[in-house]
């Protein structure tokens, strides 16, 4: 029976994908014929689907954070009718299409089976799966690109209507006027960093469209924004960069001298947060938002090459063998540096692989989070994206730092280290583990890690160039007589293949 409602699942589930999706009428169409009704707010942003008889239903709210000029985030909301379940999954357009109630339900329908050709279903499933909540995460992003408005204010330019100038620095409103003499007349040209124009053009178009044009003193453009639609579409000429941003007010062709100064005044904060490169006066007193998008941008990218893991399904395993499957975090190396409150660098700091965050429900059914550290002798496992399963065991080790030259197996003729000064216990990822001997590797450094039974702490390998015999007597130690200091000396500790040999001969000994 079990097998006979898992196909009738992925059998409608197929159909989902072979249905033509339409929207008409306020109702949404599965190849002609009506399954749900659809309703948008006013904002255009809140779709609300039920099924025909009106007995079930969705509410979805569309969320959009934009990250920079060039790119946003967007993601849905989605509730069931009364608010009591909620889960968030992330938008994307499966279809070229404008209609939005119908890009949702398209969405919800192909990749979470949540409208079918009987109608609305399946929500048990949909809103049962633990997912990340993507807005606390937008709001993380937020918070972190903030626009310093008092630090943007510092740009100080003036726009002069009647020179139909730009000026960078302190000039004064009237400069262009018998109240200063020639002389003082060339101080304020020395200031002016572009002029601009200000035009309704019809070109193709069958009514005059606005444009602003920012160029230098000999005409050269550097920025060209058009009004298309009620928002401004501008051209950054000399990196070739476009955005498009929604003016605060207004402009007509009836607009006043000082209005066409704020017209203006917004191209020129628009361009150069967006890049523009062209008020050098004020450069160095500006932190550009552009930056710090660019240092976000930059962060998000080392944390994709890290050895970190983020937001992955899986479980730890306490020291008592309760189990908890939840949402796994945790930092193997620090994207930025961080110190303790004495200001020295923080060696049991999160960054170093010793603590594991597990997102979960509590007894209540509410999310919370819950830390594991290596120090209480903890396992975790996280599910990769194939299905296949990576484990990570607590061990307590003296680890000396390693810098490879790639990603390859250790160079044993540049690996040098400071060694720590006492073991510590952190999360290694299993290699390959055995009752008799098991290979573990640390992330950050691609180093190998051994652990005997018998043997409270696990032993790294790790040779220096011209240190060969010590690394061997302290192996010889470690594992004892159960092998020959002469077939030691034969195990080639640069590659994996030579460890399980070397774990081979130790289970073949005992």
């Amino acid at each position: 029976m079990k097998n006979l409602l898992i196909l009738f699942v992925l059998c409608t589930s197929l159909l989902s994908f072979g249905q033509k999706i339409k929207e008409d009428d306020n109702k949404i169409l599965f190849d002609g014929k009506a399954i749900a009704k659809v309703e948008k707010d006013k904002t255009g942003t809140q779709f609300t689907y039920t099924s025909i008889d009106g007995s079930t239903g969705i509410i979805a709210n569309l969320k959009t954070h934009k990250i920079d000029a060039q790119n946003s985030k967007s993601w849905l909301v989605v509730t069931n009718l009364d608010g009591s379940k909620k889960t968030e999954v992330n938008f994307e357009l499966l279809s070229f299409t404008l209609n939005y109630k119908k890009a949702v339900a398209e969405l919800l329908a192909k990749k979470y089976n949540v409208f079918t050709a009987n109608g609305i279903e399946n929500l048990d499933a949909f809103f049962a799966e633990e997912r990340p909540s993507i807005s606390a995460e937008i709001e993380k992003v937020k918070e972190a690109g903030k626009v310093d408005e008092k630090q943007l204010a510092t740009l100080n330019y003036q726009i002069h209507t009647t020179e139909k100038l730009v000026f960078s620095g302190e000039v004064p409103e009237d400069a262009f006027t018998s109240k200063y003499n020639d002389a003082e007349r060339k101080e304020f040209m020395s200031k002016v960093v572009a002029k601009y124009v200000v035009s309704w053009k019809q070109d193709s178009s069958p009514f005059p469209v606005l444009n602003v044009d920012i160029l230098t003193l000999n005409g050269r453009s550097l920025v060209k924004a058009v009004d298309r639609g009620g928002k401004m579409v501008v051209a950054l000429t000399e990196s070739s960069k476009t955005f498009t941003y929604t003016p605060s007010f207004v402009y007509t062709s009836r607009s006043t001298a000082a209005e066409t100064e704020r017209l203006v005044k917004e191209v020129v904060d628009n361009s150069y947060l967006n890049g523009q490169k062209y008020m050098t006066l004020s450069e160095a007193e500006v932190l550009l938002d552009a930056r710090k998008a660019d240092k976000l941008a930059k962060t998000e990218e080392a944390k994709l090459n890290s050895a970190n893991i983020y937001d992955k399904k899986g479980y730890a395993i306490d020291q008592k063998g309760v189990k908890l499957e939840g949402v796994l975090s945790i930092d193997f190396e620090q994207i930025a540096p961080k110190s303790s409150s004495s200001g020295m660098i923080d060696l049991d700091a999160a960054g170093d692989g010793k603590s594991v965050k597990v997102v979960a429900k509590n007894e209540k059914g509410n999310f919370r989070q819950y830390f594991y550290k290596a120090k209480e002798n903890v396992s975790f496992g996280v599910i990769n994206d194939d299905n296949t399963e990576t484990k990570y065991k607590a061990l307590l080790v003296k680890l000396e730092t390693v810098a490879p030259k790639d990603n390859t197996a250790l160079d044993l003729g540049a690996l040098a280290g400071v060694s720590l000064a006492s073991a510590s216990w952190k999360y290694f990822k299993e290699v390959d583990v055995t009752d008799k001997m098991s290979i573990y590797q640390d992330l950050p450094s691609k180093s190998y890690v051994i652990k005997v039974p018998n043997q409270e702490k696990a032993f790294q390998i790790f040779v220096k160039k011209g240190k060969e015999d010590k690394f061997l007597s302290k192996l010889k130690e470690y594992v004892g007589d159960s092998i020959g200091s002469s077939d030691l000396e034969k195990i080639d500790y640069s590659s994996l293949e030579g460890l399980k040999n070397l774990s081979d001969l130790y289970s073949n000994f005992k």
